[in-house]
């Protein structure tokens, strides 16, 4: 499990790397306008969104497939039987959690009138106004 952690880690270092050749924040930069409070928002958001649609799948991809080796070797080994179903079981847990609590998010936003977007489901895309 540390090896994975270890392996995640350092792979976030090359991602990274990527994402700031991309622009985290749209503001600073040559040809863009100037850094606003607001931008902190945008840097939240981008982050997150970079944790739930990029690595989370991957850890769960990973994950499902330890715990899958995990199963298809155990055996008449009930103990290691065991932990592979909870590693499974927790993933698919862990994955539900988080895109549900996603979607109560979207939901009590949408719900309370403050998207302004045509689409329901891009209430998370922020619009710095720039002075």
């Amino acid at each position: 499990m540390k090896k994975i952690l270890l392996a995640t880690f350092l792979f976030s270092f090359l991602f990274l790397g990527q994402a700031q050749a991309a622009g985290l924040v749209p503001c600073g930069g040559t040809g863009e306008p100037a850094c606003q409070f607001c931008h902190i928002f945008v840097l939240i958001n981008t982050i997150l969104q970079k944790v739930l649609f990029f690595f989370v799948p991957i850890v769960a991809v990973l994950m499902l497939i330890i715990g899958g080796a995990m199963f298809f070797f155990a055996g008449a080994k009930p103990d290691l039987l065991k932990k592979a179903t909870g590693i499974i079981t927790s993933v698919v847990i862990g994955l539900a959690i988080i895109f549900a609590a996603w979607m109560i998010v979207n939901t009590i936003i949408s719900q309370i009138g403050l998207v302004n977007s045509s689409s329901l489901l891009q209430w998370y895309k922020i619009d710095c106004p720039v002075q």
